[in-house]
């Protein structure tokens, strides 16, 4: 059991980062707020290091101290018993000094189970290595109040209960089967709950639903960004648990998230609009009203609410005067035929506004046609037609994009091409016109 040697102030340079420790626990969303603080008055809460200065919490501190140029910091040194100790140490003090919701606590507490699970079946092997020689390890300890060794479900589960009544978090048994549940088959869903961005009620039903499915596997069908959409926002809930039709699009590649919420968003604005075009009873107003308090509430998700929807936008448009001056999103809509001579037809009609260069223009007036590079793709963004090197869209997929920095930018804001963290692109071909 972990003991507090003391307090000391030290130099920045002693701190030790520990890669499990560090990763054990989101960064904090209170990040800039918490910055600018220590920046006025300094680093307040102490790190919590071991007897060797290994840092076990206080990440987020340490990062902002060293990005505030700060020399010496604050800590509380703490004599543990080894890395299953110190995974305790790390739960309770997260549980002291973060305001964590209970689901939060709980997803910390099992996850501080399992990784003392990992080392015990670690231990175990070690054990059975020196078996013959009749030595006997000290057994890796769940709690100070619990050695057992964990064999299946049910003993996670059990020691999952102990923890949690050990540190006063309360939790009934459902919800924590249903968490245990996802962590075994969907472990990336429960991130989201230790970051506090889903309950497990809500976390549970997009399990089940996307379980029923077989869409488990998500996170390596989709971007990373795209499937943060998809969990985050209420549309995205909606398309993950409603909309098979809107799903499978983005799956194969054909739709981005932001496009598929966009649409979403026109649907329900056409619903309303059709509503309203309607004699409306005194239920009906209080119904309204109702909906237009939970979206003012919710705010608006900074993306714009338009989607190419071809005649219903047309009728949106004209019932909404403040999106009568917006641009459609930079989809191909269905005004514009699938084969290139539609392409081109709608390039002549656009051609009085269009920078086509002349010599390209008189030969397409004159001629009916003029020639486009072979590994071309053809895309509308906006009102405009634009012609695209293939092999500049391939090297983004590669993550190279030092060369195209403009052409980047311009199918970023498109949603026509979709980074991950890593700067690697995701192409949205169906999207495009391929010249063969």
């Amino acid at each position: 059991m972990s003991k507090l040697k003391g307090y000391s102030v030290v130099s920045i340079d002693i701190i030790k980062e520990v890669e499990e420790f560090k990763n054990f626990v989101p960064e904090n969303n209170m990040y800039d707020k918490i910055k600018e603080d220590i920046a006025k008055n300094g680093i307040k809460v102490p790190l919590i290091v071991n007897q060797n200065y290994e840092l076990i919490n206080g990440y987020t501190r340490l990062k902002i101290a060293r990005e505030l140029g700060i020399k010496e910091v604050p800590v509380a040194i703490y004599e543990t018993e080894g890395r299953a100790d110190e995974y305790d140490l790390l739960v309770s003090t997260n549980l002291t000094q973060r305001q964590l919701s209970r689901a939060q606590a709980l997803a910390l507490i099992e996850k501080a189970v399992e990784e003392k699970m990992k080392l015990l079946e670690k231990s175990n092997n070690s054990e059975n290595k020196t078996e013959e020689q009749k030595v006997e390890p000290v057994p890796v300890q769940l709690s100070s109040s619990s050695n057992r060794k964990i064999q299946n479900l049910t003993e996670i589960r059990n020691a999952v209960k102990e923890e949690l009544k050990k540190h006063n978090v309360r939790y009934d048994d459902r919800r924590l089967d249903e968490y245990i549940r996802i962590r075994e088959n969907a472990s990336w869903i429960t991130d989201y709950i230790l970051s506090g961005d889903l309950g497990i009620d809500k976390a549970y039903e997009i399990y089940t639903s996307l379980k029923q499915r077989n869409l488990l596997d998500l996170p390596q069908r989709i971007p990373r960004s795209e499937l943060k959409q998809l969990i985050l926002t209420k549309e995205g809930r909606k398309i993950l648990l409603e909309r098979d039709d809107l799903l499978q699009q983005i799956l194969d590649h054909k739709l981005a998230v932001s496009q598929a919420i966009n649409k979403i968003k026109t649907e329900e604005k056409l619903a309303r609009s059709k509503k309203n075009s309607k004699p409306r009873t005194k239920e009906d107003l209080d119904e309204t009203d109702e909906e237009e308090e939970i979206e003012s509430i919710e705010g608006d998700s900074g993306e714009s609410d338009e989607y190419p929807f071809v005649e219903e936008w047309s009728q949106a448009r004209k019932e909404e005067e403040k999106e009568a001056k917006q641009q459609l999103t930079p989809q191909l809509n269905a005004n514009i035929s699938k084969s290139q001579n539609g392409y081109l037809q709608e390039l002549d009609r656009l051609g009085s506004f269009l920078k086509i260069p002349k010599e390209i223009a008189n030969q397409f007036n004159e001629k009916g046609f003029f020639e486009i590079p072979e590994r071309s793709v053809i895309a509308k963004i906006g009102e405009r037609i634009y012609v695209i090197n293939e092999d500049a869209l391939r090297d983004l997929e590669q993550g190279r994009s030092e060369r195209w920095k403009e052409l980047t930018e311009l199918l970023s804001k498109a949603n026509l091409v979709i980074p991950d963290e890593n700067g690697i692109y995701t192409v949205m071909w169906r999207l495009m016109c391929k010249c063969q």
